[in-house]
């Protein structure tokens, strides 16, 4: 069997062929042009750069037996009764709602904590539709259904407005137990839950490809398309994460990875947050560190170095108890503080300090604060005994070196980078019933090497001096 997934970035879309084992094949990717904020995007890119992609792909790969469907998370995307976006989508990374979601948490913040996972953030989707209906009523009235990335795609492949609980849980509203979106709650913030489009689970069909579609695309009208999840919830299940296995990323945000059973989050709430999982045996959890990666982007461009550069240079400094402290808290503190507060700071520095430890200080940092993130989903939800070191960053030696010292768990690095492909993939075999499950789907489909790096004191000390700090970066906030 094989299986076509696409995955929406927000700089840019990939495509990939997966067999039933998890062999990758066609890769192909295509930049994504930024509309005139970069905090929004014009969704009919998401749909003609799928499109060129899908034709790239299935003039190689004729016979794929479905289409599954990944991308980025919490955008606010209305669609009229024409299918065409309202407006620009406005992403993640948009936090003008401020106003709306301390709203939110000052009338509901129990309620929507206790069936909803999360406080109320401005990046979330829920905060933003309270801000277009408030501000820009005109694009609220002309809206017919809200709909995340690869929700948009799968209308424009099938012409079915649906989504699934990843996305859902990430707007904020649907209730965690049933999967459902609340609708009396969404009707008492003055909304209309018929905007919002129904839940269907993630491993499932939610349609077959169009005539129209099928023109565009290259694919045979009538091919599955499965609804998937989004981009969090796929790199989860394409790292390999499980009730014993977490995963870390390093894009432009530091992002650690978990599950557990249903229920348990509310242990975690307003600590790391709580998503709903495209495995419906589990639920997600999300330690988050907003500038991860781009700590290291933000040095380098002040000390005018190429990001592989700092990297070398970072490889060459050792770790060692004279090493200053960095707290990577230039776009806020995240998880577990749940502060967006910029908050970023050098504790410890000396004429002594080159280059090159500054390098290593500030991984270090950033893999500090997903350390403590780690710690933390342990003490309340139970040990952890493999850490994922997933793509980007990760597989830098300095970044594999630091982590390999900082962590306690078995380090594990997965044989395809592409986890939300992969993960995309799985859900993929999984709706079209090749596995009975996701989990199991996992177990054949995931391939990981155990890494050699073993904790080290000094790690561990420098581990210490952090936390110490990082109590001071909080009294000072």
């Amino acid at each position: 069997m094989k299986i076509i997934a696409v995955d929406i970035g927000t700089s840019s879309i990939k495509a990939a062929c997966f067999n039933e084992l998890g062999n990758m094949s066609h890769l192909q990717r295509l930049r994504l042009d930024r509309a005139a904020s970069p905090t929004a995007q014009d969704a009919e890119q998401w749909f003609s750069v799928s499109a060129q992609l899908l034709r790239q792909i299935t003039e190689k790969v004729r016979s794929a037996d479905a289409v599954v469907l990944t991308g980025n998370m919490h955008a606010l995307l209305g669609i009229d009764s024409d299918g065409r976006p309202v407006a620009p989508a406005v992403l993640w990374s948009d936090n003008s709602a401020q106003t709306e979601a301390d709203e939110l948490n000052d009338r509901y913040g129990k309620k929507i904590v206790d069936s909803f996972g999360n406080k109320a953030i401005p990046v979330f989707t829920l905060p933003k539709i309270m801000r277009m209906k408030n501000q820009q009523p005109e694009l609220y009235s002309q809206t017919k259904s809200f709909m995340q990335s690869k929700d948009f795609l799968a209308f424009r492949l099938t012409g079915c407005r649906v989504t699934e609980p990843t996305d859902a849980s990430g707007v904020l509203g649907m209730d965690l137990a049933s999967k459902q979106w609340d609708s009396s709650f969404l009707r008492d913030l003055g909304l209309d839950p018929e905007k919002f489009p129904e839940i269907i689970p993630s491993a499932s069909i939610c349609g077959t490809v169009t005539p129209g579609a099928a023109r565009q695309t290259g694919l045979p009208q009538g091919t599955p398309v499965v609804i998937g999840s989004g981009d969090l919830a796929s790199a989860a299940v394409g790292s390999g994460v499980d009730r014993n296995t977490v995963s870390l990323t390093l894009g432009t945000a530091g992002q650690l990875l978990a599950a557990g059973a249903c229920g348990n989050g509310v242990q975690l709430a307003e600590k790391l947050f709580v998503f709903a999982h495209a495995d419906p045996e589990n639920e997600l959890y999300l330690g988050s560190v907003p500038a991860g990666g781009f700590s290291c982007e933000w040095f380098s461009k002040l000390h005018n170095m190429s990001v592989p550069e700092f990297f070398d240079l970072a490889a060459k400094a050792p770790l060692s108890d004279a090493l200053p402290v960095f707290m990577p808290y230039i776009l806020g503190r995240g998880a577990p503080f749940m502060d967006y507060t910029s908050a970023g700071a050098w504790f410890g520095l000396s004429a002594g300090h080159i280059l090159p430890d500054l390098c290593r200080a500030t991984i270090f940092g950033v893999l500090c604060a997903l350390r403590q993130c780690t710690d933390l989903l342990e003490q309340l939800s139970g040990k952890r005994e493999k850490l994922i070191l997933q793509a980007l960053a990760c597989r830098e030696k300095a970044v594999m070196e630091t982590a390999g010292a900082l962590f306690l768990q078995r380090k594990f690095i997965p044989l395809n980078s592409e986890a939300s492909l992969s993960g995309a993939a799985i859900i993929g075999f999984t709706a079209l019933r090749e596995y009975e499950n996701i989990q199991a789907a996992a177990e054949k489909m995931v391939k990981k090497k155990e890494c050699c790096h073993a904790p080290d004191p000094t790690a561990q000390r420098l581990y210490e001096r952090f936390l110490r700090f990082a109590d001071v970066v909080a009294a000072e906030i």
